[in-house]
């Protein structure tokens, strides 16, 4: 039997955390559950998932879709898409079976990337060796998904280039099902297909492929990811503010800041150190610029942004002693003086 391998390389970084990992880890289980309707995808479908952040992991090795289960994604620090590349082109050397005399080998491989920012780290001896041995036999779609997804540099990998923006449960369920009707007319065309993609049509309401690069700018600063400990259990959390202009007036003059409103704070698992990039923190964001503190969302402290000497966040249940569970050493929590200070932020 001759496979169709499909894999799923996915943006778990920071930036993800919240109602697009959520989606994804809903879309995932739609996705299986809708290809396994279709006779020619249970036939020659075999799927890999692949996620990354600050590195990358396989989640699930190519598997017959009749087997495939789709795994809990993960989450981590950082959106090294050079690791992810290299991570994918070294799982396509060792599991895709070449053609030859005596046998026929794999359909060519169909990859979905999808991620919603920017690198955080040097892509380039990855796009070097995938245009020198992939990108000809390859299919690379690139979904880039919200405003402030890289798609310029999703360019340098692949034409296939797509905008995906949804707002909400709805939207991101019309996603799923287009790859689903892609990946099932892929398996249908995989005798006759030359070295192209069958992708169905796209859904207008929430998709647009991306052409020159003039239309595909992007926006720097348009979030700030803190990272947190719990003080009871040591487990990271993950605070998410998003960019909010704000115009402050006075004496005729329309002065422009940046805010950053929090959107949300989440809990994370032990994982999200093993995906994290573990290189320093060095860029900052001054407190000032940050609206809103929320409290610990594992142990229900109710103030999760308290930071210790050595520079960690943490959750604490009000003044008095405490100890870092980033370095372990006591500290004594008085309350502040309104002066706004600095801390590390993660990549996204």
């Amino acid at each position: 039997m001759r496979r169709l391998p499909i894999y799923l390389l996915l943006d778990v970084s920071e930036s993800m955390v919240g109602a697009n990992l959520r989606h994804l880890q809903q879309g995932l289980a739609r996705l299986i559950a809708t290809l396994r309707t279709d006779p020619h995808a249970l036939e020659s479908v075999f799927l890999s998932t692949i996620v990354f952040a600050g590195k990358a992991r396989t989640l699930t090795p190519l598997t017959e879709l009749a087997l495939f289960y789709p795994p809990r994604l993960p989450a981590g620090s950082g959106t090294s898409l050079g690791a992810a590349l290299e991570h994918l082109m070294d799982e396509l050397d060792r599991n895709i079976v070449a053609g030859s005399a005596e046998r026929k080998g794999d359909w060519r491989p169909v990859v979905y990337l999808m991620t919603d920012g920017k690198p955080t780290d040097d892509i380039e001896p990855a796009l070097k060796r995938w245009h020198a041995k992939y990108a000809q036999r390859v299919t690379l779609v690139a979904i880039g998904i919200g405003a402030h997804a890289a798609l310029p540099v999703l360019h340098r990998l692949t034409e296939n280039v797509l905008s995906l923006d949804v707002n909400g449960e709805e939207d991101f369920k019309r996603f799923v099902d287009w790859v689903s009707r892609s990946v099932a007319a892929q398996s249908r065309s995989v005798a006759t297909a030359g070295g192209g993609v069958n992708l169905a049509k796209l859904d207008d309401g929430i998709m647009r492929k991306i052409g020159a690069l003039e239309n595909a700018g992007t926006v720097d600063e348009d979030l700030v990811v803190l990272t947190g400990r719990c003080q009871t259990n040591a487990l990271p959390y993950l605070m998410k503010y998003e960019r909010n202009l704000h115009h402050l007036g006075q004496g005729g003059l329309d002065m422009k800041v940046d805010l950053y409103k929090l959107t949300g704070v989440f809990a994370m698992e032990q994982d999200y150190d093993e995906l994290s990039d573990a290189r320093a923190l060095l860029r900052t964001v001054n407190t000032d610029a940050l609206v809103g503190s929320p409290g610990c969302p594992h142990c229900g402290n109710p103030i999760g942004f308290a930071m210790c000497g050595c520079g960690q966040i943490m959750c604490i249940r009000g003044e008095g002693p405490a100890t870092c569970p980033g370095c372990g050493k006591a500290c004594n929590f008085t309350a502040g003086d309104g002066e706004g200070f600095d801390v590390a932020r993660s990549r996204g």
